[in-house]
């Protein structure tokens, strides 16, 4: 049976992966892209009877807000939140603009989002957010990312709780072979050193979709990070004193 998803962050990695997949198992997609005419070149027109693409600028409220005119009377059977954002420098280094720009794409802007959208969806919609293991363990060099995204995984729970009624999803990742990183580390370093453990972002869009059929309450990936952080919370301090380098893997003090 077709179903229709909206899906933020769809021009690109695991966004776009997740609208090519969807469009192929002949669901119906509302793709909201800032950029349009990059959505175009995309060359998923000759699915035009399945994609939707409405323009909505994650940093901006009133185009966020904008996007319910453009829905009618659909109904959704669910919200993919794949919209992200981080810059790896140190705390001194971040802009004013960057830091607003973190949390309102990472956290304020999808709650913003799922206000507009909860008129239109059905009641037992879904909502899948992808977050971050980033948000389990102390970093620096990105110290605004893993708070935008420890609070977005505890903004997803507390949906979770207060809205039974929707299936409720959180995708905690580690490094995804996406541009992201071209944004975050311009000077490549770090995709550089971590390139053989970043997740193709179609294995992970196979496991998401599985992971909506199953009704599951959270996806973390890779496994083995995860259980390493879990071990990290049980004695942050001494493991950050014993293994130090492991978290300033994201920058250094040089980094403007």
């Amino acid at each position: 049976m077709q179903q229709t998803y909206i899906i933020t962050g769809a021009t690109s990695g695991l966004g776009l992966t997740l609208v090519k997949q969807l469009l192929h198992d002949g669901h119906k997609v509302i793709a909201l892209v800032r950029n349009i005419e990059k959505m175009h070149s995309l060359n998923l027109e000759q699915q035009d009877n399945q994609l939707q693409i409405v323009p909505c600028d994650m940093l901006d409220s009133d185009s966020i807000k904008a996007v319910a005119s453009h829905l009618n009377h659909m109904t959704l059977d669910g919200l993919i939140y794949c919209s992200g954002v981080g810059y790896f420098k140190g705390i001194d280094a971040h802009s004013t603009e960057e830091m607003l720009e973190t949390y309102q794409v990472n956290v304020v802007h999808f709650n913003l989002l799922f206000q507009t959208l909860q008129p239109f969806l059905k009641n037992n919609a879904s909502i899948v957010g992808i977050g971050s293991q980033a948000g389990f363990a102390t970093q620096a060099y990105a110290a605004h990312y893993g708070a935008s995204k420890i609070a977005f995984y505890q903004l997803m729970n507390a949906l979770r709780l207060e809205y039974p009624n929707y299936h409720v999803m959180t995708v905690n990742t580690g490094p995804i072979r996406t541009p992201f990183h071209q944004k975050a580390d311009p000077s490549g370093r770090y995709q550089e050193q971590f390139h053989k453990l970043m997740i193709e972002p179609e294995i992970l869009t196979q496991e998401i979709i599985i992971g909506m059929h199953l009704r599951k309450n959270e996806i973390n990936r890779p496994r083995w990070m995860r259980l390493l952080l879990k071990l990290y919370n049980l004695a942050p301090r001494f493991i950050e004193k014993i293994a130090g380098p492991l978290f300033k893997n994201k920058g250094s003090k040089t980094e403007i």
